[in-house]
């Protein structure tokens, strides 16, 4: 793939951030027929977009009549991208469903690119909620972030309001070279009670780390290695990975 073939294709992933709702990939009537008189294989949609996505995984009738959804892999990720019936136009976009404001592309982007949640490793992580709930939510966040300070905030509102609500909270410095921000999540990590979580959050001085767990370093691997787009991330129990601020009642509906 050329370079600026990745680039453009990588904005695809840095501007999936519209509010969340449904998947699409639905039976509606006015696409089957429109299936019946157009297709595609796969290796055919390879062909049409060679030089833009080489690596083509599947291909679907897309959000509505007159658009085919091309899943290719890139740089680890599958992107969702788009080819018009005739197969002579890519369209590079994101797809907002005006109904409910649902960004579908992103949806189908989370969807596609899944997290094994059991590959997470959450021995060092903070819990708050519930030790014993299957409903959990893995957070990757910076106590130096504002939105994740907001995101803190909601996440305490959340277990106050569902028994069964569980987080473990994963703190680590966006930029490594922070310092002062490391230390202050390394510090985080030695308190399981999460009081230490919580002064970080509140902007409060704390201590020196106690402990030399591997924590910190150990959240800054899982950040590459999922290529999150930043703080805070979060892994849902079905395995999708998600970023950005959520009030407590949309976190309580992502556990379910």
């Amino acid at each position: 793939m050329k370079p600026s073939t990745l680039a453009s294709l990588t904005l695809i992933v840095l501007f999936l951030s519209a509010d969340p709702a449904v998947a699409f990939r639905n039976s509606d009537p006015a696409k089957a027929s429109c299936v019946g008189c157009h297709t595609i294989t796969r290796e055919e949609a390879a062909a049409v977009l060679r030089g833009i996505a080489d690596n083509v995984t599947a291909v679907a009738p897309g959000p509505f009549p007159g658009v085919w959804e091309v899943d290719a892999a890139v740089e680890g990720k599958i992107i969702p991208l788009y080819l018009d019936y005739s197969k002579k136009y890519f369209i590079q976009a994101q797809f907002i469903r005006l109904s409910d404001k649902a960004n579908i592309t992103r949806l189908r982007y989370e969807d596609l690119n899944r997290v094994d949640v059991s590959s997470i490793p959450l021995k060092n992580a903070i819990l708050l909620g519930n030790p014993s709930s299957k409903r959990r939510i893995i957070v990757l966040t910076d106590p130096s972030c504002p939105y994740c300070v907001k995101l803190h905030g909601e996440i305490k509102k959340a277990i106050a309001k569902d028994p069964e609500a569980a987080f473990y909270i994963m703190p680590y410095p966006r930029n490594r070279n922070d310092k002062a921000t490391y230390e202050k999540c390394q510090a985080a990590t030695c308190d399981k009670s999460g009081k230490l979580l919580d002064d970080a959050f509140s902007g409060k001085a704390l201590s020196p780390p106690t402990c030399g767990n591997e924590a910190v370093e150990e959240t800054i691997r899982l950040s590459q290695r999922l290529q999150t787009q930043g703080t805070p991330s979060m892994i849902l129990p079905d395995g999708r990975l998600i970023g950005g601020f959520r009030e407590a009642d949309e976190l309580l509906s992502l556990t379910r």
